[in-house]
């Protein structure tokens, strides 16, 4: 798969830290192909999250990531790794007090305000750009 999508959340678009988050994603043999800021709606969030609906931290997560903008953004692997793997590891661990120095969550403050979300596979990944980015993709004609 050369392509994948990703998500700098509102921490790190309050923080100014958007400009640093790219540079380390392009660190891992990828390149940013389309970014856009956005404002992510309640149903969105519940897309992208829905298998942690049930879970006692939802609502915080809902609120978080519609506290400000966002930056969706798309990527494609400039080596030979899977972009999606690249994109994964430039992410890093969930909890910023473990994540590698060097990837975007190592930046984020809590697991909650953790600077990205990364697509976890391919299909997560068609879904997503689908719903987030449907006219880019169109006019990209993405390829797996």
């Amino acid at each position: 798969m050369k392509y994948s999508f990703g998500i700098l959340k509102p921490d790190c678009v309050r923080r100014g830290l958007v400009d640093d988050a790219f540079t380390m994603v392009r660190k891992f043999d990828l390149e940013i192909i389309l970014y856009k800021k956005t404002l992510l709606t309640v149903q969105d969030v519940e897309f992208l999250y829905s298998r942690c609906s049930a879970a006692p931290f939802f609502q915080n997560l809902v609120r978080f990531m519609t506290s400000g903008e966002v930056v969706v953004y798309l990527v494609r692997s400039s080596g030979e790794m899977c972009a999606i793997k690249a994109l994964n590891k430039a992410t890093g661990y969930t909890d910023p007090l473990v994540a590698r120095p060097g990837t975007l969550r190592s930046m984020g403050t809590d697991v909650c305000e953790n600077i990205a979300h990364s697509t976890s596979d391919q299909e997560s990944f068609w879904a997503e750009v689908r719903h987030f980015l449907p006219g880019e993709v169109n006019a990209l004609k993405l390829e797996s």
